[in-house]
């Protein structure tokens, strides 16, 4: 099963409100800014925790800290997943292609019915297997926000667990992980770390309770977000400083 995660971050901030409850940018600047400022190189702190920070292993260097977490990737698969679910191991090395495959793919709706194709495996076989790396902490579902019947609701999206197991994967591949996916995993983990559900949306990236967000880059602009009659907001990696209506992303990672 996943750590807990332990952050690189010295202790200097108290946890953040609720994301359901954000205020205006002037008033959440305190007390975040001011002693932001006070870590050099802030922003290459949060490069290495979305790359090696989430589990108590952290301070290894980036070699041993990839096949450390690749062991432990085998071991909930080989022998957690094994025991708990009575799988054979022929149908184990189904959850790293899995695995493999989330790591490489950008964001985007799930689509099972393809996956199944693409594997071998029936629609509903792919389906549980994904819903067992859910449930075992090697993945996380994203669902829509609809009204209704939550339990009859399938997942819109899926993403690794966290940022970690992303490069993790893709280092192991050869590849660089996409800068988009990134941003939308670490934002998901952030809130769903710190017990905030958040939901996919077709207009807009995701929303919790009462708030919209979407994430981008620098270039990102707020144009899905307008006509809202919700408060909304920006997500951007590349800064330090709100803006009206824009959030830095790294802020979100003192939400617990």
């Amino acid at each position: 099963m996943a750590p807990h995660p332990l952050s690189l971050f010295p202790p200097l901030f108290p946890p953040a409100q609720s994301c359901q409850n954000l205020r205006p940018p002037k008033q959440i600047i305190s007390p975040f800014h001011n002693q932001i400022g006070l870590i050099k190189q802030v922003k290459g702190h949060f490069k290495k925790y979305l790359e090696r920070g989430y589990y108590p292993f952290t301070f290894e260097n980036e070699e041993v800290y990839y096949e450390r977490l690749i062991r432990v990737i085998d071991k909930t698969i080989f022998e957690d997943i094994a025991n708990f679910y009575q799988l054979k191991t022929p149908h184990l090395h189904t959850f790293k292609k899995l695995l493999s495959y989330l790591s490489s793919v950008p964001p985007r709706e799930l689509n099972t019915n393809n996956l199944a194709k693409n594997i071998g495996l029936s629609n509903q076989t792919t389906f549980h297997y994904l819903t067992i790396l859910n449930d075992v902490g090697l993945a996380r579902f994203v669902f829509p926000y609809e009204t209704g019947n939550q339990l009859l609701r399938k997942p819109q999206k899926m993403f690794l667990h966290n940022t970690n197991l992303l490069y993790a994967l893709q280092h192991y591949l050869g590849q660089n992980p996409s800068q988009g996916t990134v941003r939308e995993l670490f934002f998901l983990q952030a809130l769903n770390d710190a017990n905030h559900q958040t939901f996919y949306l077709k207009i807009g990236d995701y929303r919790t309770t009462n708030t919209l967000f979407e994430i981008g880059g620098k270039n990102k602009t707020d144009k899905q977000l307008k006509g809202s009659d919700l408060p909304a907001y920006l997500v951007k990696d590349d800064i330090l400083m709100p803006t009206v209506g824009t959030l830095p992303l790294l802020y979100f990672g003192f939400l617990y």
